[in-house]
């Protein structure tokens, strides 16, 4: 038993010397095996990622940052680990800026440093913001907006829109102020010009500068001028006009225009009553009888003379309405209902004439029709923006059709007027005093003078039962109906 004593220490000795030995072994801490390494910059921040498979027994990183590679001075952050990753964040950094760091790695007993590595922090940029559409556009407004998405790591101090009928518009245009920082924002823009088309843009302002956003256009609708049916019509291939909203009517014991308060509405055999203190209305006036003194003998509106050369535009045969002044135009007065202000209406030519009957393309493809609304025969000119399903109308552009073709009440007339139609009311006409197809015929005055074959006529529009003439011509002391056109401020 003696030597088995002395058998066993040593033996107890070899197994407490294996045992320590591979707790050391445990203890020992491996080297850093980085399988993939990110760094994720900003302008004062970098985080910094590691994917890594050894040592398997890793309990700590600490990472340093500095603005050396001596690393004498560097700022301390702890990293976050999870399974075989751990993530560093760096902050309160400079802008544009190389920084060296380090990890120190632990196992909790021993702790090793890895070698040192560079970044570049970015620069401060402008921001990035983007335009909104523009929304709630009328003749003089509109909104519009955007979204600051970035700051460029700065603070936003201004941001808006601006806008320009010149393309790329700046803040050196007409712009808003919307506010601080980074978010959505909403515009309003003011004091527009009606039927312009203008570019906005969004900017955003930081203290690197200003940026833009993508830039987008609008065109602001056109102001229905007072006493016009909102309806547009084309007369030339760049011209469009808005007729008034009735036949044009004198008063001469005060003086008076106006329109007729309906599109249906006419005299009638009361133009006979027609003269310098007549205190009733009349609606039928030789030609260029605007009552301005433009060099006809006569050019009061209750003319009766039938002289031809008693109506010469400014005195000559060869002159139109429009030429000269202008002021040999009926639409050269001041309308009572119609703005009243002068120079704001006129007659439509010949050619406009033509052009708007024969010519003119429409999105519907009809232009007129006959009819007969609220019992008044007429004829029916349909806009160019006219859409066939607004009301279902017979016979269109068939200028033979017969009023009857479409009998429309006053309810259903509402929605044709709504949708910009022109009705020209059979109005009949004058000689001298005398009074003639009323309510079975139409004509209508156009501003130019009839030259061709015989300058004492001019030009006129005429439509019964059975046809129409876009550009017929008449003894220039008859009288005939007037309905006055204005621009569409296109």
């Amino acid at each position: 038993m003696k030597n088995a004593k002395y058998i066993f220490i040593p033996l107890v000795i070899s197994v407490l010397f294996v045992l320590f030995s591979c707790k050391k072994d445990e203890l020992k801490l491996q080297k850093l095996e980085i399988a993939s390494e990110t760094v994720v910059k900003g302008t004062t921040s970098a985080q910094i990622t590691v994917n890594y498979s050894y040592p398997t027994n890793l309990k700590q990183v600490d990472g340093y940052v500095s603005s050396t590679s001596s690393m004498t001075v560097a700022n301390k952050a702890t990293a976050t680990i999870d399974g075989k990753t751990f993530v560093v964040t760096f902050q309160d950094l400079q802008a544009n800026t190389t920084y060296y760091y380090q990890f120190e790695y632990s196992n909790g007993v021993d702790e090793i440093f890895t070698e040192v590595k560079s970044f570049s922090t970015n620069d401060y940029s402008l921001p990035t913001v983007t335009t909104n559409d523009i929304t709630g556009i009328t003749a003089s407004s509109a909104t519009c907006g955007g979204n600051v998405t970035d700051d460029g790591g700065l603070t936003i101090t201004a941001r808006g829109v601006c806008w320009s009928t010149s393309q790329y518009p700046t803040i050196n245009d007409s712009h808003t102020t919307n506010g601080t920082g980074i978010g959505a924002f909403t515009s309003s823009l003011s004091n527009l010009s009606a039927q312009t088309t203008y570019y906005v843009r969004a900017y955003a302002t930081n203290s690197k500068g200003t940026s833009y956003g993508n830039q987008k256009s609008f065109k602001t609708s056109f102001v229905t001028p007072t006493g016009a049916i909102a309806g547009l019509f084309s007369v030339s291939s760049d011209t469009q006009v808005m007729f008034s909203r009735g036949n044009l009517q004198y008063k001469a014991s005060t003086n008076t225009w106006r329109f007729a308060e309906n599109q249906y509405d006419y005299i009638g055999d009361a133009n006979s009553n027609i003269s310098s203190t007549y205190s009733g209305w009349i609606d039928l006036f030789g030609w260029g009888t605007s009552g301005y003194n433009h060099g006809a003998v006569c050019y009061q509106p209750y003319s009766t003379s039938k002289t031809n050369s008693d109506y010469y535009a400014y005195g000559s045969n060869s002159f139109n309405l429009y030429d000269q002044t202008g002021k040999a135009d009926w639409g050269y007065n001041a309308i009572s209902n119609g703005g009243n202000t002068e120079n704001q209406w006129r007659t439509l030519t010949k050619d406009e004439c033509v052009y708007l009957m024969h010519d003119r393309n429409t999105s519907s493809g009809v232009r007129y029709a006959k009819a007969q609304v609220n019992n008044v025969n007429g004829f029916l000119l349909l806009p160019d923006d006219w859409s066939v399903s607004t009301y279902h109308l017979n016979s269109t552009d068939v200028y033979d059709a017969d009023f009857t073709a479409n009998i429309i009440s006053v309810t259903d007339w509402a929605i044709l007027e709504s949708a910009g139609a022109v009705f020209l009311p059979a109005a009949g006409g004058r000689n001298g005093v005398s009074i003639s197809a009323v309510g079975l015929g139409g004509k209508y005055w156009l501003s130019s003078s009839f030259t061709e074959l015989n300058t004492n006529e001019a030009h006129y529009f005429i439509f019964d039962s059975s046809y129409f003439v876009a550009n017929y011509y008449s003894s220039r002391y008859n009288g005939y109906s007037v309905r006055l056109v204005c621009p569409s401020q296109n």
